[in-house]
């Protein structure tokens, strides 16, 4: 099993605390129930809880089969396993099931072979769930995999694409989740559900009905998020260390890239434009994602908001310095230009580490 970086799993831990997340799955193996048992025990550290739809041949024996007893393992105690609701479950069985979920971090529901997919969308969308995994040997959606996709753009490509995947199951219960209030949806195999919750670019596709991360500027309760972050970038190597003063004159005309629906902090930038208003620019300063640099989600969005605030502000250009191999080809790919130093603001330089500089690169985007 892939290890997770520990900032990531950190950040996802934080996101998730309190939900339920519902994870279908058909005939968990060994390396899927590692797996499961490894975001469980994930989940359980921030209160989440775990709901597992597990369609098995084995159905019936030794109260599920062996997810139960390695989930006891995992988490230190056993989980509930409940049998399939037959069909579209009562009140009484769903008031069971809410019970279940409040008192137990993990509950498994065990239900007829080729049915997970379905019955899984179904309670996820009765729960009001956070999250629905849905789980298949083909994984997420194109080869390589999207790591997101909004419904509201992507529907109809989406039908005629994954239509056929278990007879049309996995569309159907992606679809009714999200019709149903799911906040979004994630497909994988069932391998990769640990690493799929639990990293920014997953290794399947994310789904939901809109965006999954949305720009917006930072406020004060956002500070400690902020700081977290520049204390991971500047342990990372990323980002130059900052005073908490200077991280706070960087918040206040920061934007940050939230989750929808949490609010969570995947990501934060400012503009900084006092220091080089003689030459009408601005730099881009503590970039930080907590995918850092893949290019797939939240870095992006905040260089292009960034860019498109500096446009409104009127300047010239705007400026980028880092020491990052990643960053380097993040702001390359990002249509910025490798410049040398003498082309940027001698502002930019006084009071610079000069050891730091001696590695720095630097990267122009004229405006």
């Amino acid at each position: 099993m892939v290890e997770v970086p520990a900032a990531e799993r950190a950040f996802y831990e934080a996101e998730f605390a309190g939900a339920t997340i519902v994870v279908s799955l058909a005939d968990p193996d060994a390396g899927t129930i590692a797996s499961v048992c490894q975001a469980a025990s994930s989940l359980a550290s921030g209160d989440a809880r775990l709901v597992v739809v597990q369609g098995t041949s084995g159905r019936g024996l030794d109260q599920g089969g062996p997810l139960p007893a390695a989930l006891a393992g995992a988490l230190g105690t056993a989980p509930l396993v409940l049998e399939d609701p037959d069909g579209t479950p009562d009140a009484d069985w769903m008031a069971d099931l809410w019970l279940a979920i409040t008192d137990h971090s993990a509950v498994v529901v065990d239900v007829a072979p080729g049915l997970e997919a379905e019955v899984g969308a179904t309670l996820a969308a009765a729960l009001r769930a956070l999250k629905l995994v849905v789980t298949d040997p083909d994984g997420g959606w194109g080869k390589p995999p999207r790591s997101f996709a909004d419904m509201a753009t992507h529907h109809d490509a989406f039908v005629s694409q994954l239509g056929h995947r278990r007879g049309g199951q996995v569309a159907d219960a992606i679809l009714s989740a999200l019709a149903g209030g799911v906040t979004n949806v994630n497909l994988c195999r069932p391998a990769d559900v640990d690493r799929e919750l639990f990293t920014y670019d997953g290794t399947g596709t994310l789904f939901t009905s809109g965006g999954y991360v949305e720009l917006d500027r930072l406020r004060v309760d956002d500070l400690p998020a902020v700081e977290r972050l520049v204390r991971q970038g500047t342990a990372d190597g990323l980002l130059r260390p900052r005073t908490r003063h200077e991280i706070a004159r960087q918040t206040i005309t920061g934007i940050g890239a939230r989750v929808v629906g949490s609010g969570h902090l995947a990501g934060i930038v400012s503009l900084e434009t006092e220091a080089y208003t003689p030459e009408n620019v601005g730099e881009v300063v503590c970039l930080y994602t907590v995918s850092q640099f893949s290019g797939k989600g939240a870095g992006g969005l905040l260089v292009d908001g960034v860019v498109e605030r500096a446009g409104a502000l009127g300047l010239q250009a705007v400026f980028a310095v880092t020491v990052s191999e990643a960053a380097a080809e993040f702001f390359a790919r990002k249509g910025f230009t490798e410049v040398a130093h003498d082309q940027l603001p001698e502002a930019k330089w006084r009071s610079y580490d000069h050891a730091r500089r001696a590695s720095a690169r630097a990267f122009w985007y004229g405006l």
